[in-house]
């Protein structure tokens, strides 16, 4: 599966690489035998009256094989540098891929946070190294069969020594890529938690509260105990590991050594000439070398195929949601109603249904409040509206179409939504404005009616570079706003998406209770025939609404116009006289 990412990258790129490695692999065993035929002509001089003239041939051979071997290697260093990126890239656009289109419900469970954290811990990295590697396997073993092909012509012993060595330190190297991966894998909560808290020392949502609380020794020393006690742990296979490798490297050694005696040996004896030790020396030592760097190649293979199966395993996580394989379209144009039929539903591991049995008519045009104390399950219809969740129970319609039946992606694309922790793009402020429908060529009337619409109008005319001004600290030239200002430009955004049904989670709860009122009066008179759906808690606010539901239990309890849920004296009166009282 990682060869198969390397293709995806560039197959052009993977198939010049691999060949051009292999190319460059001949030339140690060739260089090998011209330095043993130049050493038994240099041995043989006085004898046969060798003249320079006869050498040179063998001096240039060796000459060209040198120049050959550094330039093309140069090359394919500096080549697959940027052919490993490509790889990288290509990794993590899948990984950023798969979590762009993975199912709500997965972000209710630890366990999945887990693995996407050991799936973005590799990611950065291994598929590169995978790379490489294999791609230097190919030339590893040309030059392997070529150079034990010299050596079996002296003597076949030194084939099975070389041989020996590389495949004993395989065996007991393999054994660390086992603990290790077994390591990281139980290590990687506490990891979580460790990088989490040293997060909060670099987000300025968390810092402001960790300076006024003195929370700073505290979470320091939390992070410090959490540190320490995974370095312990990571020590001791450290330890274990070395010892693994220094014993794989003591056997290496000595077959080494051994085939250094036999060659001694028949040297002495006299059934090797000089250049045929020379020849011995320079291709066994090619020979284990490059079976050691094979060995190396097939540990680190291993390693990085056990770690990266998480990577791939995450990419194969499967949908919650199925998709129909033959969705049902919404009906074009205005839509006509929202329908909630008898819905239940419970959050993964929540104690007790979020919704239960509830029924709620959302017409054409309609403008409608949900209002409720919090936990009521307001924002929960929201997440079942947008299919972030499947119904347990009920049916949710959309022009007549159960959901079901649609595809989550085109729902959504009919849909604006503003969240109550709406997000903040540290961009510009045109990126943050057009971030609602980015898909459609810019439009600067668009964009002037979304600012229009939203009252931020001010707001650009007091950057310095107006729509183009950076917002934000994360980036140089960037200007911080205020929580009002952010939710301006998230106000904004929704506005410029000019969706067909609006949804709006405590839209202004950062801003002044006048232009909240301005903003609803303007939202309800912009909805020309969309539906728009409102939670807040102000109900000084919520009041022009069309109808208002009041959310209790999962339950639509109360249903009605301001006036009409006011005579009727029950929950939404004592509320609204509560926040009333406030003003008097």
């Amino acid at each position: 599966m990682g060869m198969a990412l390397a293709w995806a990258a560039s197959p052009s790129l993977l198939i010049r690489y691999t060949l051009l490695g292999m190319f460059n692999a001949v030339m140690p065993p060739i260089s090998v035998y011209l330095s043993a035929q130049l050493v038994n002509k240099i041995a043989n001089a006085r004898i046969h009256a060798t003249h320079f003239q006869d050498i040179l041939p063998l001096i240039l051979g060796l000459w060209a094989t040198i120049i050959i071997q550094r330039s093309v290697g140069a090359y394919i260093g500096y080549g697959r540098n940027l052919y490993i990126r490509r790889v990288e890239l290509e990794a993590e656009r899948r990984l950023l891929a798969k979590a762009a289109k993975i199912d709500m419900g997965h972000f209710d469970n630890s366990d999945w946070y887990d693995r996407l954290s050991r799936a973005r811990r590799d990611v950065s990295w291994r598929p590169g190294d995978l790379t490489w590697s294999v791609l230097g396997l190919s030339g590893n073993i040309v030059t392997i069969v070529l150079m034990a092909g010299l050596l079996a012509s002296l003597h076949w012993l030194l084939v099975v020594l070389a041989l020996a060595a590389s495949f004993i330190s395989l065996a007991i190297e393999s054994r660390i890529t086992s603990r290790l991966y077994k390591y990281f894998y139980k290590e990687t909560p506490e990891e979580r938690e460790r990088q989490y808290i040293g997060d909060m020392f670099v987000q300025s949502r968390s810092i402001k509260e960790i300076r006024a609380f003195v929370l700073g020794d505290y979470l320091l020393g939390r992070h410090h105990n959490i540190s320490e006690g995974l370095f312990k742990q990571r020590e001791t296979i450290y330890r274990s590991g070395a010892r693994i490798s220094m014993l794989s490297g003591i056997v290496s050694g000595t077959i080494l050594g051994l085939a250094y005696v036999f060659v001694a040996i028949r040297g002495i004896a006299g059934t090797i000439d000089p250049g045929g030790v020379v020849l011995v020396i320079g291709a066994f030592t090619a020979v284990s070398g490059t079976l050691g760097q094979i060995t190396s190649t097939f540990v680190a293979v291993d390693q990085h195929t056990t770690f990266l199966d998480d990577y791939f395993s995450f990419l194969a996580i499967d949908p919650l949601l199925p998709v129909p394989a033959d969705p049902r379209p919404i009906p074009s144009g205005t839509i006509s109603d929202i329908v909630f039929d008898n819905v239940s539903f419970s959050y993964p591991g929540g104690n007790g249904p979020a919704v239960e049995n509830l029924d709620l008519h959302i017409r054409s045009g309609e403008l409608i409040a949900l209002v409720g104390e919090n936990g009521a399950g307001k924002s929960t219809l929201v997440k079942l509206l947008l299919r972030f969740y499947d119904v347990e129970k009920g049916t949710i319609r959309i022009g007549g179409v159960d959901i079901k039946d649609m595809d989550p992606e085109i729902l959504r694309s009919r849909i604006g939504v503003l969240f109550q922790d709406y997000a903040t793009y540290e961009l510009s402020v045109k990126e943050n404005i057009v971030m609602g429908w980015p898909y459609r060529d810019i439009e600067e009337e668009r964009i002037a009616k979304a600012l229009k619409d939203s009252r931020s109008e001010w707001l650009v005319k007091k950057l310095p570079n107006g729509l183009e001004s950076k917002v934000g600290r994360l980036f140089e030239g960037g200007h911080d706003l205020s929580g009002g200002e952010w939710q301006r430009l998230a106000l904004a955004r929704i506005m410029y998406r000019d969706a067909d049904i609006w949804i709006l989670d405590e839209p202004t709860s950062s801003l002044d209770p006048e232009a909240e009122s301005a903003i609803f009066a303007e939202l309800k008179e912009n909805l020309k025939g969309r539906i728009g759906i409102v939670i807040s808690h102000r109900f000084s606010t919520v009041r022009i609404a069309d109808r208002i539901a009041v959310i209790s239990d999962g339950r639509v309890t109360e249903l009605g116009n301001h006036e009409e849920l006011l005579k009727a004296g029950n929950r939404y009166a004592e509320l609204f006289e509560l926040q009333a009282a406030g003003y008097r």
